[in-house]
Formats: C-alpha cells, structure tokens, sequence
C-alpha cells in the first residue's frame, strides 16, 4: 500500500500512471496481463506497459487524454461497437449493451465471440468476453469479503 501525498513523483507522468507503474514494478517484461479498472486505465499506461512487455484490458474513462475522439463520441446500438487502433497496438473500443462501454486493450483486436447467456446466444468482443471474466474473481472476492465485516 502506498499513501498518496499530493504530489506527484513523475512530473508529466499522469499519477495512475505512475501508481500503476510502482505497483507493476517487479511484475514487468514476463508478457503479463493486468486488468484495471476506469480510475487507472489510460492509453498512456497501456503504452507505458507495453513498452515493458506487460499488456493492459481495463474500462476507461470517456475523458482521458489521447482518447480517439470518434470513437468516445460515437452513437450506438444496442450490441454495436467502434474500434480503433493505435499504430503502437494500444485499442480503445467503445460497444453499447444496456450502456455505453468504453474499454482499453493492448491485447485484443476487434474478435468478436458468442457467448452463452440466460437469454440465449449473444456476440460479444473478446475484449470485453476476457475483461468480465477476469473481473468476476474480483468481483467475487469483494463479495466474500463484504460477509467478513
């Protein structure tokens, strides 16, 4: 655990960016996966990763900077998503299921996979197939956790 101070150590360097990079820091260069949510999740920290052979899925927020604008601004339906890929492999997706979904991916493309779901058969982008089911387990510790207090 690290106690945030108010200033940042890295000037230039956006402070998710830098928190995410200390924590990572005996983690990097074993081509690892780390998934984060919305509050650390940048294009400049997938860069920054992949720089280090670590790839990044995690939700992004729809105002960080070196978003692809087209896409954080596109209308969509309902199971419809945009893409769009860096030259550098860094993917910002934005897809639309009950709301708008905007993720970061230096992983996967745009692949899309069908999934079994109550309702029946559903086609969902492997970024986002790969980032739910990585989150359950955090989900589901949470959950655990929560019965403990």
């Amino acid at each position: 655990m690290k106690v945030y101070c108010g200033k940042n150590v890295n000037p230039g360097v956006p402070l998710a960016t830098s928190v995410v990079m200390s924590f990572m820091s005996g983690l990097l260069h074993e081509g690892r996966i780390l998934y984060t949510d919305n509050f650390n999740t940048s294009v400049h920290l997938a860069l920054e990763l992949l720089e280090r052979s670590t790839h990044l899925v995690g939700t992004v927020r729809s105002n960080r900077k070196l978003n692809p604008q087209d896409v954080v601004q596109a209308k969509l339906k309902n199971g419809k998503h945009k893409v769009k890929e860096s030259s550098t492999g860094v993917v910002v997706l934005k897809w639309k299921d009950k709301r708008d979904v905007l993720m970061s991916c230096a992983v996967h493309r745009e692949e899309e996979a069908e999934i079994q779901t109550r309702k029946g058969t559903k086609k969902k982008t492997a970024m986002i197939i790969d980032y739910n089911q990585s989150k359950s387990f955090i989900d589901l510790s949470d959950g655990m956790k929560s019965y403990s207090h």
